[in-house]
Parts: C-alpha cells; structure tokens; sequence
C-alpha cells in the first residue's frame, strides 16, 4: 500500500527529524496528539537524553507526541506497539490478514483507549506499514 503525506505531516516530519535527529517512517496527526514511528533502532534518539529530543519537539509542535518503533518483522512491531501484549496470533483468511492481541484483563481499556482511539492508530499504522488488514484486541 502506498502512502501519500500531506503538506502538514511532511512538515511535523521534518521538524520532528530536524529536532530528534531520528528519521522519520510514518507520522499520523490527530486533533490533540502527533504519532511517529521512528527507523528501527532510533527510538532512543528520538526520545533523548531524559525525554529531552522529545519534550523539545512537543513544545515547538504544541501537541503531544507519541512514538513508536518500526521492525520489519511483524510480531515484533505489533509487541513495540502494544508491549502488554502476551500472546500475538496472525492469520490469513481470504486474501485478509488478521492480527489478534491477547492482553491481560486489567490493560485492556488501556490498550483499546477512550472510544478505541488507541486501537485505531495502531490499525492504521499496522495497516499501511505491514499491510495488515484488522486488529482484534481479546
């Protein structure tokens, strides 16, 4: 699948590189916060030395971020997305992938988020990262 940026994300990826220093993969913006996802073993620089590369980034964006990291290999992005993830299952039903997420009770609500928020961007960066086509949280 191909992903087309608008002008407003090319810039907050930009600025965000030029702030971290990390290259940026795929950035999703939304009304209160700005989600990266961060070149496979770059979260450390784009995070900073005390959360500072990002604090910096958030008050010149004036949004929180969220960062994740990408890994080519699909079971270890989905535990870097959800890392209260226990048990990750991945079938393939007529031409859909499907990914099931096994949490604990208690972490549940948190990983879903307020009105499946939560769940949402991580269907859509699963989606245009690894062409998966639904995400089930059990």
């Amino acid at each position: 699948m191909r992903v087309t940026f608008d002008d407003e994300t090319i810039r907050m990826m930009t600025l965000f590189e030029n702030v971290t220093g990390a290259p940026v993969k795929d950035c999703l913006i939304d009304s209160e916060n700005v989600y990266f996802l961060v070149e496979e073993g770059k979260i450390g620089i784009a995070i900073g030395k005390n959360g500072n590369s990002v604090k910096n980034a958030e008050n010149l964006i004036k949004k929180n971020i969220k960062i994740f990291e990408f890994s080519t290999d699909i079971n270890s992005f989905i535990k870097k997305l959800i890392p209260q993830a226990s048990a990750i299952k991945i079938r393939n039903e007529s031409d859909r992938i499907i990914v099931e997420v096994k949490v604990d009770k208690k972490n549940k609500a948190m990983v879903i988020g307020r009105q499946g928020k939560n769940l949402k961007v991580f269907k859509e960066l699963l989606s245009r990262n690894h062409r998966i086509n639904d995400l089930f949280v059990r």
